[in-house]
């Protein structure tokens, strides 16, 4: 009787304990890592797209980010910039419908155009690697519907710079392919980056041993 006793124990503990590594290892959300984020740059609470003035858009000396929508899975394959020419827009790499990813938007925008041209670095660490880069209006505004569902129509946002201007910098870093190293100058339109995150893939149902006994 009390092997009984402890082979259902037993049993109940090995269920409990890899449902819960299964929860640890599958986060829902991929996010911005503010502690690890560093440089000029600070996080807007409340994201723009949800203004009905796009005029109050935060402007600052700095550079803003927040975290659009998290863990969804692509309804269709989605265009992604050629960080070595943001004014690209022929010819993209594309993630496929069916990833299942997370999005994260950053920008710059000058307060004072009038007082010429600024500049700003950061290097900003995500929860999961960086698997796509939107560096054009022209590429983020049609996956609106997908990021950031309940945008309000405002999309007159700018596009990352090319020479003859100032070149828009944004590697990608980091031993899991997870950091943004950016380097942005602005003059008076706003410097624009969608960054697309992997996120976690659903795991397999998990078959277990009944050990129980009759």
């Amino acid at each position: 009787m009390a092997f009984d006793t402890f082979k259902q124990f037993l049993s109940g503990f090995l269920v409990a304990a890899i449902g819960a590594t299964v929860l640890a290892d599958h986060p829902a959300q991929a996010k911005i890592i503010w502690e690890s984020t560093t440089g000029q740059i600070e996080k807007l609470e409340s994201p723009f797209w949800l203004l009905d003035d796009y005029s109050a858009t935060p402007r600052k000396t700095f550079i803003l980010a927040f975290d659009e929508a998290q863990n969804i899975v692509l309804p269709r394959d989605i265009q992604i910039s050629d960080s070595t020419n943001w004014d690209k827009l022929s010819d993209l790499d594309v993630i496929p419908k069916g990833t299942r990813v997370s999005s994260h938007f950053i920008y710059f925008w000058n307060p004072n155009p009038s007082q010429g041209r600024i500049e700003a670095r950061a290097t900003i660490t995500f929860d999961e690697p960086i698997i796509g880069l939107m560096g054009d209006r022209g590429l983020i505004v049609p996956t609106n519907d997908l990021f950031f569902p309940n945008d309000r129509g405002v999309s007159a946002i700018g596009t990352l710079d090319e020479p003859p201007l100032p070149r828009d910098i944004a590697n990608i870093t980091g031993d899991r392919g997870n950091v943004l190293e950016v380097y942005f100058t602005n003059h008076s339109q706003m410097d624009s980056l969608r960054v697309i995150t992997q996120a976690p893939v659903e795991s397999e149902p998990i078959m277990f041993l009944d050990i129980r006994g009759k």
